[in-house]
């Protein structure tokens, strides 16, 4: 007679067989799944279906030193309003996120009574000599700001990923200032890339023209030939670089900016034009309320609205320079610099495209419009590494590491057979009930399927196999002492327990760092290997003797085939 714990254990076992059947099949019927099963699939990884990985560095400092920029011109608001008059506030750009304020005793200590008064909690005073008050960024908020634009980056990304359509993307934070990017399934990836790429940082500034564009294109000129740069680079880095290496020769307070002129079916920058920019940003796309594709004689842009605080700011900017240019800068490089005819009081303004076929114009309209709507990045994302990965890659990937599974299997099923008989044919029966329940397991919790995790279900599975040798063989070497196939079974399993709990521990401990620590792939095999090893203990150790229980307690075998 059974005891009732057999029973409950079959019982066990038929319903978790039921629900992996259930969870499983519909990954490999697909659109044919009825719908009352469970709609859980298993997700394939990059490497299978193919795709894009990135991983993007975030420039906070930049980002912060813009943010003190703004901090600045706020500071001189809150002064003025206050009827202090200094001779100037301006950053310092080293070291790093410091303020100097400018002027006679009185006006100094005026406005230090205003920012520990309004910013505490943002600056902190230095101290002050030679009629110069010092403040510097308070260390814990700039540890905030820091976190919240890596944050902001994050989830302006995934806005970004998500309004662009993709399925399953995987989007994370790595180290302090790195975010991970995986898109599944593109079948644009340089589309995708440049859409999560894209800063969106929209900035409106004055073109300086105390310098000639003759005599600035001349100072460049002779820069790049002495620093042996490239006559036909205009990177933002290039302009950042020639702006650095002028800074002696330029007017204070000024920069470089490249207007790059484009060839749509050679798909590659032709030339650029410099402008001498001032550095005080204007109005910023922190300020749009909206932006949208507009068409204009066959000709798309994109028309963008400010909120409250950018109509005043435009207002007022273009109400003080009419007849001088202002530039549009997208991501540091200015797209346009009209000339303003007439003061602007209704917060528009447009962004032209170029030229071009009019369907790459609109769909590069579309996608600077979804940028803008979702929000400039806080900072501006350069690309530390990028893997690429095709479609056919993909399945090439999927049937060769089926492939290798089904041999290694079938090549296990026959020496399982060959070797222990009857005994091998229970390992093999609970090695399908295995794989059915780690493709459940990977399904039920929504884990992706890479092709490391292939090879980690086949190592898995490999070492659910060494469990049932070492329990075959330690009942082999029981009934070789003259044991009863029933005194066998149960010594055999009981001494093999603690030689199996100790593999299979201390492999699940290297899965898990190799899941805490690594990305992608690697997580993708941990999760594998970690599954598959506790499945296994259930299956090798569980399930196998329930079958030697039914067959000698309820037949009342007195042999056993190992």
């Amino acid at each position: 007679m059974m005891p009732t714990t057999w029973k409950w254990k079959v019982a066990l076992l038929g319903f978790l067989t039921l629900l992996s059947l259930s969870v499983v099949l519909p990954s490999f019927l697909g659109e044919k799944t009825p719908s009352w099963m469970p709609q859980k699939t298993i997700h394939l990884g990059l490497d299978l279906q193919g795709g894009i990985y990135v991983e993007f560095e975030v420039e906070v400092d930049e980002a912060i030193q813009n943010k003190v920029e703004l901090l600045v011109d706020e500071l001189k608001k809150t002064v003025a309003e206050k009827n202090i008059s200094l001779t100037e506030i301006t950053q310092q750009t080293s070291p790093k996120h410091t303020i100097l304020i400018r002027g006679n005793t009185e006006a100094i200590q005026a406005t230090v009574d205003v920012i520990e008064q309004n910013y505490q909690e943002t600056l902190v005073f230095e101290g002050s000599e030679n009629g110069t008050a010092i403040f510097r960024l308070d260390e814990k908020y700039h540890k905030y700001l820091y976190d919240q634009m890596i944050k902001q980056a994050l989830e302006k990304i995934r806005n970004r990923v998500d309004r662009y359509g993709v399925a399953e993307p995987s989007i994370q934070r790595l180290g302090s200032h790195r975010i991970a990017v995986e898109l599944p399934g593109i079948d644009d990836p340089d589309r995708a890339i440049e859409i999560v790429k894209k800063a969106g940082v929209l900035e409106f500034k004055m073109v300086d023209e105390r310098l000639s564009q003759a005599e600035l294109i001349r100072l460049i000129d002779e820069a790049r030939k002495e620093h042996s740069i490239a006559q036909d680079n205009f990177s933002i880095e290039t302009a950042k670089k020639l702006t650095e290496l002028l800074q002696s020769q330029l007017p204070e307070g000024t920069e470089i900016a490249f207007e790059v002129t484009y060839d749509p079916i050679a798909r590659k920058i032709t030339g650029g034009t410099p402008y001498l920019l001032s550095k005080k940003i204007e109005v910023s796309g922190e300020m749009l309320r909206n932006a949208q594709v507009n068409v204009q004689n066959n000709e798309p842009y994109v028309g963008i609205a400010f909120d409250a605080q950018g109509t005043e700011r435009f207002a007022d900017t273009t109400k003080n320079n009419v007849q001088k240019r202002l530039a549009i800068l997208l991501d540091g490089v200015v797209t346009s610099a009209p000339v303003i005819q007439e003061p602007i009081l209704g917060g528009q303004a447009s962004i032209s495209l170029g030229y071009g076929a009019y369907p790459d114009l609109l769909k590069e309209a579309e996608d600077l419009a979804l940028v803008l709507q979702e929000g400039a990045l806080p900072a501006r994302l350069t690309e530390a590494t990028k893997t690429v990965v095709g479609p056919s890659l993909g399945a090439d990937s999927i049937r060769d590491g089926v492939t290798a599974t089904v041999i290694g299997a079938i090549a296990i099923f026959i020496f399982m057979l060959l070797y222990y008989k009857g005994s091998g044919l229970i390992a093999n029966v609970t090695l399908v009930l295995n794989l059915l329940f780690i493709l459940s397991a990977l399904a039920l919790l929504k884990a992706t399927l890479t092709l490391p995790g292939i090879a980690g279900i086949v190592l898995t599975l490999g070492m659910a196999v060494d469990a049932n040798i070492l329990i075959f063989e330690r009942i082999r070497e029981e009934l070789r002492l003259g044991k009863s196939a029933r005194a066998a079974v149960e010594a055999g399993y009981h001494n093999a327990m603690r030689t199996i709990i100790d593999a299979n521990v201390t492999t699940v401990i290297s899965g898990i760092v190799l899941y805490q620590f690594g990305t992608g792939p690697i997580k993708g095999f941990a999760v594998t290997l970690i599954l598959g090893l506790v499945i296994s203990m259930y299956t090798a150790c569980l399930c196998s003797r329930m079958v030697y229980d039914y067959f000698l307690t309820v037949k009342r075998v007195e042999r056993i085939s190992v």
